[in-house]
């Protein structure tokens, strides 16, 4: 196989990566965001209606358009070094007010 030939078709979907979505532009289509997401494009248009897909979305006429940038944001690719494999865990949770009771 020489170097213009493409990899043989393994039936996984190839793997996005922060440089790859940073190439695509300012914006990008929602079948390449829903592909980067891990999302059949019928599961997108799906979320979109029911207000739930993670990043806004600009439709504009009858297209959508998302933001390249809300979608690193989203995939914590969006520093200029590697993202961690996981995300960080929150921060513990501030302990209650308590108030003194008046005598």
């Amino acid at each position: 196989m020489d170097d213009t030939t493409p990899p043989p078709f393994t039936g996984e979907p190839a793997a996005w990566t922060a440089e790859g979505i940073r190439a695509l532009g300012a914006f990008t289509d929602l079948r390449t965001t829903a592909e980067i997401l891990g999302f059949t494009r019928n599961t997108a248009y799906e979320m979109i209606r029911a207000a739930t897909f993670p990043v806004p979305v600009i439709r504009a006429g009858t297209k959508y358009r998302v933001s390249v940038a809300a979608i690193l944001r989203l995939v914590h690719a969006d520093a200029d070094h590697a993202a961690p494999a996981t995300p960080a865990a929150a921060p513990p949770a501030p302990a209650p007010i308590r108030r003194r009771r008046s005598t």
